[in-house]
């Protein structure tokens, strides 16, 4: 039999396309991105505390690296939105893996409250921070010096982004919070967006002003994790994430320091 090689590669090039377009569609080519290492410890989980933390069977507290779940409300508080419809979710998932993830420590593997600091999978492999973002139940998080997994996780959010998924629905997270119109009760992890009116330097830290009085802190350490040229932001309008804190300043009301260029981003040239 005479074979048509040219006929042949093109057929095959035809099915490795449709295969790679079949695998972008249902998530599996961004997960692939995310794979445990050889360091990736099998467990059991007690129980979900919110949808960024979960206790061990060990008792242990682990706080998933890189995601930041909307609060549960205590003593009377009322839940932010899409914090019980999370922790359900992800109560749902571990149910139907037998409770058993892989537990991955940070480079820094635990944080001030003792909580180990953690990537986790889930019994096939998939990162659990990938499919909590990809459902738009948490928003992604930059804290070095964990962030191996940043570039992969940033496509599972930016897929829930754009599908107005869970979080990104409300107005705060999508385009977030506007600088000039803070509430008094904000706190937590949020996005900010304003117009860098002024940039300030100190001996420290490079300060970049925002309309409304939220001051950007940025350590001048961490300038090499910037790919922005900070000193050209004046003028631009920009959208911010990152741990807010009231800091009744000369120059600012709110405060939030960041020390990596992917919660920084830039909407105006």
């Amino acid at each position: 039999m005479r074979i048509n090689m040219i006929s042949i590669n093109n057929l095959v090039l035809s099915y490795v396309l449709k295969v790679s377009f079949f695998l972008i569609l249902s998530g599996w080519a961004i997960a692939d991105t995310c794979i445990k290492d050889s360091s990736a410890t099998l467990t059991s989980v007690k129980r979900v505390i919110d949808a960024d933390t979960v206790e061990l069977s060990t008792g242990q507290r682990v706080r998933l690296i890189g995601v930041d779940a909307p609060e549960l409300g205590y003593r009377g508080q009322a839940d932010e939105p899409f914090a019980r419809e999370g922790k359900q979710a992800l109560e749902q998932k571990l149910r139907s893996h037998g409770h058993q993830i892989w537990v991955q420590l940070g480079e820094d593997p635990k944080d001030r409250y003792d909580r180990l600091l953690a990537d986790l999978f889930f019994t096939d492999g998939r990162s659990v921070q990938g499919w909590l973002l990809e459902q738009g139940w948490v928003m992604q998080v930059f804290i070095a010096p964990n962030l191996r997994y940043a570039d992969c996780l940033y496509s599972y959010e930016q897929k829930a982004r754009q599908e107005s998924r869970g979080i990104w629905s409300l107005p705060e997270y999508e385009p977030g919070i506007a600088s000039t119109s803070v509430p008094s009760t904000t706190k937590g992890a949020v996005i900010i967006t304003g117009k860098v009116e002024r940039i300030g330097r100190s001996q420290a830290n490079i300060w970049l002003n925002l309309d409304g009085g939220v001051a950007i802190q940025i350590p001048r350490r961490s300038l090499e994790n910037f790919s922005q040229d900070i000193d050209k932001l004046e003028g631009k309008s920009v959208r911010v994430r990152g741990w807010i804190i009231k800091d009744n300043s000369q120059h600012h009301q709110w405060r939030i320091r960041i020390e990596d260029g992917r919660a920084l981003e830039v909407l105006t040239d």
